[in-house]
């Protein structure tokens, strides 16, 4: 009887600490043998301007093969937007938070911007929205890549600058 009490209790405590780390990950799916994604969100804020280390730490994006971030500025009046807002991506080889001189903007984001075959793919520092400058009263979501073929990046944070008005989310997708 002690011995199906034990056995009992160890698959109880398997089950356990499966369940533990199934619902530590749940935005992970399987793609392929050895191969997976992570949505991580950095920020979604509606202040003037915005850090993700005010939301969440750091990414370390040790290990990823490639990174998509993926740039929205939304409405916050429900009328359109007057103002503008600018999104970059930087890197840090610690991660630390301070100080601020060891974070460095990243000037090689890839933009979604159509290319023939003879050109070279477009690189950028930053992404930007404006008015003047976007049908939908500078809102809409923008995508860019990070050439992790070339680059090895530690930590990653996202920041935007807005003036006047405007909600941002930064968000980004990786494969490891």
């Amino acid at each position: 009887m002690k011995k199906y009490l034990l056995v009992g209790g160890l698959i109880i405590v398997v089950v356990l600490v499966v369940s533990f780390f199934w619902l530590q990950f749940p935005k992970q799916s399987v793609l392929g043998q050895g191969t997976f994604t992570n949505d991580i969100i950095f920020f979604s804020a509606t202040t003037t301007s915005a850090t993700s280390t005010t939301a969440i730490s750091p990414v370390n994006l040790t290990g990823v093969k490639k990174a998509t971030f993926y740039f929205q500025r939304g409405d916050t009046t429900g009328v359109g937007n007057n103002g503008t807002s600018t999104f970059s991506v930087q890197i840090s080889n610690t991660g630390n938070l301070t100080p601020e001189s060891e974070w460095i903007t990243y000037n090689k984001l890839i933009d979604n911007v159509t290319n023939s075959n003879s050109q070279n793919l477009t690189r950028v520092a930053s992404a930007a929205f404006a008015s003047s400058t976007n049908l939908n009263n500078a809102t809409g979501t923008k995508a860019y890549s990070m050439d992790l073929t070339s680059d090895v990046i530690h930590y990653v944070r996202c920041i935007v600058v807005e003036a006047v008005d405007g909600e941002h989310t930064c968000k980004a997708r990786v494969e490891y």
